[in-house]
């Protein structure tokens, strides 16, 4: 009895060894793979977006010229804000995580793999022109969806109120 006790006692300390050894492996083609796409020169784009897109926001309200330089102090504290919570040094972990509970280890390595040809190095070079030309277009749009959306939402507040009308008399 206490020899199958021992030999159980082995045989799951084997089993989460080999397990806690997979999971660091599969940990470190995640992160691999996320360095691989160089993380931080791709949020540094975002961040200079970011930036344009609060600059179109403020010539959009058509405020007085006078309040830029305020508007820039607290956009600015707001970017930096932004950037100390969503850097890639403090979303690592949870970024890893994520591509875990993705992928295989095996499709991590494959995906690895391609980046590293000089097809995935294209890939990975002309991205960030194809995120910045897709972010163009979609603002492009977003204009008169807005519009679109307001006066939706201007006809649903008149419903609304009409609705509320009859069911007062």
């Amino acid at each position: 009895m206490k020899f199958k006790i021992l030999v159980l006692c082995v045989f799951m300390t084997l089993c989460s060894s080999y397990a806690m050894a997979s999971e660091a492996s599969h940990r470190a083609a995640a992160e691999e793979l996320l360095l691989l796409t160089d993380p931080d020169a791709t949020l540094n784009q975002v961040w200079g977006q970011v930036d344009g897109m609060m600059t179109q926001q403020f010539e959009q309200m058509g405020a007085p010229e006078e309040l830029k330089p305020l508007f820039d102090k607290y956009t600015g504290k707001m970017l930096s804000a932004i950037k100390e919570e969503m850097s890639f040094k403090t979303m690592k972990d949870d970024f890893i995580t994520i591509y875990v509970n993705t992928y295989t280890e095996e499709e991590l390595r494959a995906i690895g793999d391609f980046y590293k040809s000089p097809a995935g190095q294209a890939f990975l070079v002309k991205m960030p022109k194809l995120i910045q030309e897709s972010m163009a277009i979609t603002q492009k749009k977003m204009g008169p969806l807005t519009a679109k959306i307001q006066a939706i939402s201007m006809e649903m507040d008149a419903e609304v109120k009409k609705l509320k009308e009859q069911q007062a008399h």
